[in-house]
């Protein structure tokens, strides 16, 4: 019987410290006095973040709901992530990372340097991710891998395709279409450069597109200036 009554009242000292605390976290007097935004941004508004703060940061240090909060951040379509943190004795601190365009994803979104796809708008000049959507995080390493080896003539991918079938395609920035296939994408991107200026000058004319597939060379397709609809194959 005692071990009972003592049971009894551990319990119910335990409830009463429960309710104590609870009561002390949401009534007590000690409101969000300062908010700090830090991060840097340049295509997310202020106004929409002061908004989101006024909306959604409510009560005191204690209660103010840092769940709901984060997630009005994200809706934001500029917002990758954002982390929200209480700072003693009156602060708030949210730090907003936003999306970092590198291309767009076939004239639909955006893709990021990430390698995720993203639904924003944007006016800058960026190249074109075309492919399967469960492959932009490997069309994100293989567009820096081959930039990286074009850049050696100073030129870059305008476009980059993955087909259904995983082969490989660029065009560049000076309009020349190169076809990679599926295997030794990278040896070919440097074949490609190595002949790069040797194509060009015994050429003398516009290039249709490179085919860098075969083992031993590539083949070019030139259109004639006077009638580009008139075309001949040059195998080296």
């Amino acid at each position: 019987m005692i071990k009972r009554t003592t049971y009894l009242v551990f319990v119910l000292i335990f409830l009463c410290i429960i309710f104590l605390v609870n009561h002390i976290f949401n009534h007590a007097n000690l409101p969000i006095n300062e908010i700090l935004i830090k991060g840097q941004y340049q295509h997310i508004d202020r106004e929409q973040i002061n908004l989101i703060t006024e909306e959604y940061v409510q009560g005191n240090f204690f209660n103010v709901s840092l769940y709901e909060a984060r997630l009005a951040f994200k809706q934001l379509p500029w917002v990758r992530d954002v982390d929200l943190r209480r700072k003693w004795p009156d602060q708030l601190v949210i730090t907003i990372e936003e999306h970092k365009p590198i291309a767009r994803w076939e004239g639909i979104g955006l893709v990021n340097d990430k390698g995720e796809i993203f639904i924003a708008s944007t006016e800058d000049n960026l190249p074109i991710f075309v492919g399967p959507e469960n492959f932009v995080k490997e069309m994100t390493i293989k567009f820096r891998e081959i930039n990286k080896i074009l850049d050696k003539e100073l030129i870059h991918i305008s476009i980059i395709k993955l087909s259904n079938r995983l082969s490989w395609e660029i065009k560049t920035n000076n309009f020349i279409r190169v076809v990679l296939g599926k295997k030794n994408v990278s040896s070919r991107v440097k074949s490609f450069i190595k002949n790069y200026q040797f194509v060009l000058a015994e050429l003398k004319s516009e290039i249709d597109y490179v085919d860098m597939r075969y083992r031993d060379g590539f083949s070019v397709r030139k259109t004639k200036k006077k009638n580009k609809d008139k075309t001949m194959n040059s195998t080296i």
